[in-house]
């Protein structure tokens, strides 16, 4: 049976983390709290002692089970509610 797709995203976020960082970079705590296969974005969450080793892993990450992939990092928050939208669109009546 295949994995749901936020389990495949996190499979190769911990990948990434372990090729670059090691077992212990691999054992950081990180969230895929959404996951949008259309898109192929997802919102990552990770403590911020732990969001360079991420991002140095995802940016350097080349490919994944022989197959070339990217990642762009599009925005970073401490507050969650921020990643919501974007307040340059936002209208106040």
């Amino acid at each position: 049976m295949p994995f749901h797709p936020v389990t495949r995203c996190k499979q190769l976020v911990v990948a990434a983390r372990r090729e670059l960082h090691g077992e212990v970079g691999a054992a950081l705590p990180v969230d895929v709290l959404t996951y949008e296969e259309k898109t192929l974005s997802a919102i990552l969450r990770v403590i911020s002692s732990g969001l360079v080793k991420l991002w140095s892993a995802l940016t350097l990450l080349g490919s994944y089970q022989n197959r070339r992939c990217a990642f762009r990092v599009l925005q970073t928050s401490p507050f969650l509610l921020a990643l919501s939208g974007n307040s340059r669109e936002l209208v106040l009546d």
